[in-house]
């Protein structure tokens, strides 16, 4: 294997370990450079998380009612991804909805701690899925999560391209995106939109991603003076859960 190709696959395993909780055998290492690179896996590893919910889907659909076997596949993405981006919402939505300064919203960002508004973000973004995906046959529900896991994965390569971290010393500084190395996941995750959710449904479901993604950055980046490691996890599972939204609606 050339040192090329050796690289490319410690990127890949990077992403995979830190966006999920699988063992890849990755070599550990998080400082900013190796996790830029890694970035460019990001949206790949999306079809890894949705596949698991949608294949959970479908095999839950065996023994269950659309409800229950929505609600263990749900569980099933979380538990792959160990929560990763449903902490993010739920610190984000606490310091956002703090009537403090920026400094104090900072803090709160660190606090370990899940507060009232937290804890209704997370409720949200369980209830919502819930309630959009339930009503979809299996086939739909594995399309919509390898859609709406590879935008929403995608959303933090171009947030982090716009904007500054919020801090020198954050975690809003460990992905680094140039806007040149948007080119091929961006690619990447519309030939994916466009393939497995159908051309029509596929564009709404990317002019989401983009909105969502251009309008929330903005405003969580003034909100905290650039980007942070929350507001990445945060767009993140919007722009998931926005897509299975307008998904829905296209298939309906």
């Amino acid at each position: 294997m050339t040192a090329r190709a050796r690289r490319t696959l410690d990127d890949a395993r990077t992403a995979i370990a830190f966006l999920t909780r699988l063992r890849v055998g990755a070599s550990g290492r998080l400082d900013a450079a190796a996790m830029s690179r890694a970035a460019q896996w990001f949206p790949a590893v999306g079809l890894i998380v949705g596949g698991a919910l949608g294949g959970t889907r479908l095999l839950a659909d065996l023994a269950l009612d659309p409800v229950p076997a929505t609600l263990l596949a749900l569980l099933v993405a979380v538990l792959v991804t160990g929560g990763f981006h449903e902490d993010g919402l739920a610190d984000i939505a606490d310091a956002f909805g703090a009537h403090v300064s920026r400094e104090r919203r900072l803090e709160i960002l660190k606090d370990p701690r899940v507060g009232t508004y937290g804890a209704l973000a997370i409720v949200f973004a369980i209830v919502f899925p819930l309630s959009v995906l339930a009503g979809l046959d299996g086939e739909h529900v594995l399309r919509a999560a390898l859609v709406a896991h590879v935008l929403g994965r995608w959303s933090t390569l171009p947030h982090s391209a716009w904007w500054p971290p919020a801090r020198p010393d954050g975690s809003g500084t460990l992905v680094r995106v140039r806007r040149r190395g948007l080119v091929v996941p961006t690619a990447f995750s519309a030939a994916v939109a466009l393939t497995v959710a159908g051309v029509g449904p596929g564009l709404l479901a990317l002019g989401t991603a983009i909105l969502l993604t251009a309008g929330l950055s903005t405003l969580l980046a003034r909100t905290f003076g650039g980007v942070t490691g929350d507001a990445f996890g945060a767009v993140n599972k919007l722009v998931e859960l926005g897509t299975y939204a307008v998904l829905s609606a296209a298939w309906a």
